[in-house]
């Protein structure tokens, strides 16, 4: 038609492009076109800076969980960070506690630093003892108490001499996990620490499964278990078969590595602080922090095809749902729980965590110019955690704030 005629003699005079003559004719560009919206074509976002902010707050004193984690956090932390940044509006709380895993991933993705380090391990002692039993099946029990166990040195790639272990232990059912420091890895020293474990756990024990070592395959340890008022079922993995131990390998690097580093503690006068330190953390990381526990396993088509709990859950909350409501251990975290905050407990332990530091940098002076180490750890003055005992005995832990806190409330409704 007429239109299309005067199209194609534009298009030969002016030399445009069709589809563009087309625009340039219906005003739809050139320089009486209507201003361009800047905003990118699909519908506005959803999240804004002030969910972003409050997200990366979250994630970063929470230890950077990833997004399904960080998701199932943000019921418990969501009232501390208002309590500490002041209170949010109600729609942005409401979209920050229905925001998916991955759209929370998606909004720190910038945020994120990938950090590998390379991991450096120590010799495994392969010691076997007849008496314990071996255990190569994969784990399929219903009810709390079946732990694994490991130690892991704090020795700087170097295992020569003296220094600071930890041990940690895992609970197969809850994710319940504690960690202590020892040192020197000794019998009586392990077996002390697996007691302490054992008095801190809201639950029986009714078995521990451990590797090969003879920190752990020892007539000490041994006779505690068969000895028990409740017996406890002693059993090892096979030798140099490191992942019949998965799970207490996996918290090896959450729970010891992630907050220890690889930095050697060659220092008796460190021992304390670092298990005090270890303790807090582990009951920190039990409360607040979710895990995704395996359901299923299978292989098809030559791949192995792992399926987890669709929500991520505390340790604490899978104990919750497990253990006898008039426990006594049960009823004292549930008052630690309701007095801790999670916030000023992660300040808390970075600043046990320099503290620690700056005595291993003070005890290394002192070692590097020929000084005495015990007269300079002394120098440096008591740990502020911990009181001072009498020598030969176990140093009590020092009261919390919250504690005293928790004390002065139950004082006034009494």
């Amino acid at each position: 038609g007429r239109r299309s005629r005067v199209i194609d003699e534009f298009c030969e005079v002016t030399g445009h492009e069709r589809k563009y003559a087309i625009k340039l004719l219906s005003g739809r560009r050139g320089p009486n076109a209507p201003t361009r919206s800047l905003r990118p074509p699909g519908r506005p976002p959803a999240y804004g800076a002030v969910e972003k902010e409050v997200l990366l707050t979250i994630w970063r004193d929470a230890e950077m969980p990833c997004g399904k984690r960080l998701v199932a956090m943000l019921v418990d932390w969501l009232p501390y960070y208002e309590r500490r940044h002041g209170a949010l509006p109600v729609a942005t709380r409401e979209r920050l506690l229905g925001v998916s895993a991955a759209t929370a991933d998606r909004l720190l993705k910038e945020s994120k630093v990938l950090q590998n380090p390379k991991r450096k391990l120590g010799v495994k002692n392969a010691a076997v003892r007849a008496v314990v039993p071996v255990r190569a099946a994969n784990w399929d029990v219903q009810e709390p108490g079946w732990i694994e166990a490991d130690t892991v040195a704090l020795c700087g790639g170097r295992l020569a001499d003296s220094f600071v272990w930890a041990l940690c232990a895992t609970d197969i059912h809850t994710g319940w996990t504690e960690a202590r420091a020892i040192w020197n890895r000794g019998q009586e020293n392990t077996l002390t620490a697996l007691k302490a474990v054992e008095n801190s756990l809201p639950f029986t024990m009714k078995g521990i499964d451990t590797d090969n070592g003879s920190e752990f395959l020892n007539w000490h340890v041994v006779t505690h278990y068969a000895d028990a008022p409740v017996v406890v079922e002693q059993t090892r993995s096979r030798p140099y078969h490191k992942n019949d131990q998965a799970h207490v390998e996996q918290k090896n690097w959450t729970h010891v590595r992630q907050l220890m580093g690889y930095e050697r503690y060659g220092y008796e006068a460190l021992t304390e602080p670092i298990n005090g330190l270890l303790a807090y953390w582990s009951l920190w990381k039990n409360f607040y922090h979710p895990t995704m526990r395996q359901v299923s396993r299978k292989r098809e088509n030559g791949k192995l095809l792992r399926r987890h709990e669709r929500r991520a859950r505390t340790p604490w909350s899978r104990v919750l749902e497990t253990a006898r409501p008039r426990d006594a251990r049960v009823v004292e975290l549930k008052k630690l729980k309701s007095a801790m905050d999670p916030f000023e407990a992660k300040e808390r332990i970075e600043r046990r965590l320099e503290w620690i530091h700056k005595l291993r940098a003070a005890l290394d002076e002192a070692w590097n110019r020929g000084r005495d180490v015990e007269a300079a750890a002394k120098a440096f003055g008591p740990c502020p955690w911990l009181r001072s005992a009498p020598p030969g005995t176990r140093a009590k832990r020092e009261e919390e704030p919250y504690e005293t806190e928790e004390k002065e409330r139950r004082a006034q409704v009494a």
